[in-house]
């Protein structure tokens, strides 16, 4: 299969990427002070309906963040009747026309920010990554232009008053994404165009993270989600530390594996089809978990649904994809060399690959990271496959055998052979790229497994 190229900003397809980063919190909630304060030097007008980054919890932000009346119309696709599952649908995914490619900047941020201090008066931050780090930030409305005057025929003068801007709250806390490194400032200001088109499609609020727009260009304004999928694989690994025996998944149940491989592969098919993004980065770390609103006469089950919905954050590897109207889309620069080599598929790890510059992401490579991040969901070993450093990116390469390379390690009980977890996956993860089912293929293929759980043990793999 022939890879897609393009031309590189940085070569360093022989470097070892560095591991899903480390996130980091602070309790720099508890004192925002004042200390850097960012104006806008954009004069273009900003983004009506904003949307994040790869954040870390604490127990205050999680408190403090509040789904927005978007993420409020977000449900539980998956329904249970005396103790099964029935079977998913999936009417998001339509055949609309794309919107056109992101503008040629992006938009800037609508207010200003105050980056919040730690209690030992450092930058506050949420996490931080092979480009970026991601620091906590509070917000205030930008200062309105003062009356001017004008000076009429006779000395006369009237008053002129600036025009009222629409009604706008902004949000409490925000996330800023700076760049950590000369050579990523492009990358980001990249991101922050596809970001910024990604908001203008239907259903975006859904399945990527807030955007509020830029400051000084290549810093991004993002939604404070602070809890991700990879944050709860931990917390749920190491409440069942004790229990390595187990067959069941990680997350609690098979339905519970079932709903949340739902939501992402929906979130995936919404990418590819309707916005014509390849992600690039897909692991637990990019996404994000907004809590699932519940009625006081319907309390989510988190045995039986997950209760959670997956936001898409860390657009710093995406490309968008051809279409007739635009069939040589804008390049992204490159960013291979920064992957979780783990998480990746094969194809892009092979050495002639790893030495081209100009190699980037596919659908096919999305799917496959999907499926992977899907897999650590059951297993709940972030690593993903057992063994040293240099032996976990040496299966990498070999990734097409995922499935049974991982039963060798912790957790493989919970993917037996013929299992809930395999017949999701298995063609998803296949050698040949151009073998793989697509994004959509994904969703049907979860909706009948789901479908046919029926006769199966409940929260058995």
């Amino acid at each position: 299969m022939s890879t897609p190229r393009r031309p590189s900003l940085v070569n360093r397809a022989l470097s070892t990427p560095p591991p899903t980063p480390n996130l980091s919190s602070s309790t720099a909630m508890n004192t925002p002070i004042k200390q850097q304060t960012y104006h806008s030097t954009s004069h273009l007008t900003p983004p009506t309906s904003p949307r994040d980054s790869r954040l870390s919890p604490t127990n205050t932000d999680i408190a403090t963040y509040s789904p927005t009346p978007q993420s409020q119309t977000l449900s539980t696709d998956q329904k249970l009747r005396h103790g099964h599952l029935e079977p998913l649908h999936t009417d998001i995914l339509s055949t609309t026309s794309r919107q056109p490619p992101p503008a040629s900047e992006a938009l800037e941020c609508p207010f200003k920010i105050e980056i919040l201090k730690d209690d030992r008066g450092r930058d506050a931050y949420f996490g931080s990554g092979a480009w970026s780090i991601v620091l906590k930030a509070t917000t205030h409305k930008k200062q309105q232009n003062s009356p001017t005057t004008q000076f009429g025929h006779g000395g006369l003068s009237r008053t002129i008053t600036p025009p009222h801007s629409p009604i706008q709250t902004n949000p409490i806390l925000v996330a800023v994404k700076k760049p950590n490194r000369r050579d990523a400032t492009e990358i980001l200001r990249s991101e922050a165009k596809t970001l910024g088109y990604l908001q203008t499609l239907p259903d975006s609020e859904r399945f990527v993270v807030p955007f509020y727009g830029v400051i000084d260009h290549s810093t991004l304004v993002l939604g404070a989600i602070p809890y991700s999928l990879e944050d709860h694989i931990r917390k749920r690994a190491s409440e069942q530390a004790s229990n390595w025996t187990s067959t069941e998944p990680v997350l609690g149940s098979t339905t519970c594996w079932l709903d949340l491989a739902h939501k992402l592969t929906t979130a995936l098919a919404w990418l590819h089809t309707e916005a014509g993004v390849v992600h690039g980065d897909l692991k637990p770390g990019n996404v994000l978990l907004s809590p699932v609103p519940s009625s006081s006469n319907n309390q989510p089950d988190p045995e039986s649904s997950f209760p959670y919905a997956p936001i898409l954050t860390d657009f710093s590897s995406s490309q968008l994809l051809p279409t007739p109207q635009t069939p040589h889309p804008p390049l992204t620069p490159n960013t291979l060399s920064a992957i979780t080599r783990e998480y990746t598929a094969p194809e892009l790890l092979s050495s002639s690959v790893l030495r081209d510059p100009s190699s980037t992401a596919t659908r096919a490579t999305d799917v496959f990271s999907l499926a992977v991040t899907l897999l650590v969901a059951a297993t709940g070993q972030l690593l993903v496959y057992p063994g040293s450093v240099f032996q976990r990116q040496a299966m990498a390469t070999q990734g097409w055998g995922v499935l049974g390379l991982v039963r060798n390690g912790d957790g493989g009980l919970r993917v037996p052979r013929g299992g809930v977890v395999e017949r999701v996956l298995e063609s998803a993860v296949r050698r040949r790229p151009e073998e793989r089912v697509d994004a959509e293929e994904c969703v049907r293929l979860v909706e009948r497994v789901a479908g046919g759980v029926n006769g199966v043990e409940a929260g058995r793999l």
